[in-house]
């Protein structure tokens, strides 16, 4: 069943990816330049049938732009250098492609709502707060089918009082964000929240979330990489976590997120640029707090090197609520194949788990006879060595994915971790 769900997200990611495609004579035929919010809000009403294609010359955009119910047509909204949007408004609208716009605070904070519409891709963006004390954001609010790719986050509310959220997927379905990068983020979070179903995050990397620098304790202490509350069919993987520092973990989820599979990632857990400082928790699943916990969690294929430990708690690199050890075994997380770097704490994990399989555990305490402890002898970016012997043809064939983080096809003899061992100078 979980796997008809992926193909389904799949082909429907494939069908919105089209939209992006280039646009047909009669399309470029329909092409208005425009260089002010009233001259947006023409050429939205000029081609809401036809379709067609906004050019926004250099400016900073400082009214909402605005764009409503509309025909199949597809209408494609590209930025020039030199563009600055601080609001734009997608509402009940349908077949949208923004391309190449910089979303940043000019007079407020900074915001794309996608509201109630479908069928939208959002490529080469950049979404940024540097060096004000505004917010930035994109929302997409009970839509359906958008993608997000290519894009970059970054201060998303650095230096705001208010919470400050990159990207919220707000209980919209069939949402795919791949190979994007979010970085550079004090006391915030760069997903977050509850999404509908078949959400895919792939191929996107993240890089330091950090505490404020002021006194704002409530929000300062709260940044993760990814925090969300609900979802269902949630697919994570291919992705790049690093550094985050005093918040819940690199990926945490609780509350209503079923239906889960975290498989090919690598979970960083420190930064150079960030000196002395380690991530806490590469994957938290269950908050101590609600007794409704992830239901049918599968955490598969990762190398989760975070795990300095939290709140007092001893390191460990994985950490389950406590109260699924009250819930029938079918119901909590599938550990499996992994590369955990700290399991100190074996009593957050061990009770709690469906079946821990074939893990390599590099220090701590092993959770079942399948798993191992020893030394995992990566190279300084995470992937098997030849001295990497516990790793190597040691995975569980029978959960392992078709391929690797970089998509290089597994063998029937698979490895533990994100990555499969090559011989060194056949590396892609």
């Amino acid at each position: 069943m979980f796997g008809r769900r992926i193909r389904g997200i799949a082909a429907g990611g494939v069908a919105v990816a089209a939209l992006a495609g280039p646009l047909t004579a009669a399309a470029q035929a329909r092409t208005v330049f425009v260089r002010s919010a009233q001259g947006f809000e023409a050429a939205a009403a000029k081609l809401r049938q036809t379709g067609g294609r906004i050019v926004l010359l250099p400016h900073a955009y400082d009214r909402p732009l605005v764009v409503g119910s509309r025909s199949s047509h597809l209408l494609t909204i590209v930025g020039a250098r030199g563009v600055r949007v601080q609001s734009m408004l997608l509402i009940g609208s349908q077949r949208v492609v923004l391309d190449h716009l910089a979303v940043a605070p000019i007079a407020g904070d900074a915001e794309i709502r996608i509201e109630r519409s479908q069928q939208i891709v959002l490529s080469r963006m950049i979404f940024t707060g540097a060096g004000t004390r505004r917010r930035v954001s994109l929302n997409l609010d009970h839509s359906n089918w958008v993608e997000v790719r290519k894009s970059v986050f970054s201060h998303c509310g650095d230096r705001s009082p208010k919470w400050s959220l990159c990207l919220l997927p707000n209980r919209a379905s069939h949402v795919t964000i791949e190979h994007n990068r979010f970085h550079d983020c004090r006391g915030c979070d760069f997903i977050h929240g509850r999404a509908g179903a078949s959400l895919v995050i792939r191929g996107n990397r993240f890089a330091r979330a950090l505490p404020c620098r002021r006194t704002w304790w409530e929000k300062c202490r709260h940044q993760d990489m990814i925090e969300l509350v609900a979802a269902d069919g949630l697919l994570v993987t291919r992705n790049r976590f690093g550094l985050y520092h005093r918040g819940g973990a690199q990926l945490y989820m609780t509350d209503a997120v079923d239906h889960v599979r975290v498989v090919n990632n690598l979970f960083r857990r420190g930064d150079p640029r960030v000196p002395g400082v380690h991530a806490r928790v590469g994957v938290l699943i269950g908050a101590r707090a609600s007794r409704r916990l992830p239901r049918d969690v599968e955490v598969v294929n990762n190398t989760i090197l975070a795990g300095a430990g939290r709140r007092g708690q001893k390191p460990s690199s994985v950490v389950l609520s406590p109260y699924y050890r009250f819930l029938p075994a079918a119901s909590r997380p599938l550990i499996a194949n992994n590369v955990l770097a700290r399991l100190n704490a074996p009593e957050l994990v061990c009770p709690s788990v469906r079946r821990s399989r074939s893990n390599l555990v590099i220090r701590g305490t092993a959770c079942s006879a399948s798993d191992h402890v020893g030394r995992a002898y990566l190279d300084q970016f995470g992937r098997p060595t030849s001295g990497s012997f516990l790793i190597v043809d040691q995975a569980d064939p029978a959960v392992a994915p078709r391929n690797d983080l970089t998509g290089r096809r597994r063998d029937g003899a698979p490895d533990i971790g994100a990555y499969e061992y090559v011989v060194r100078g056949d590396r892609q």
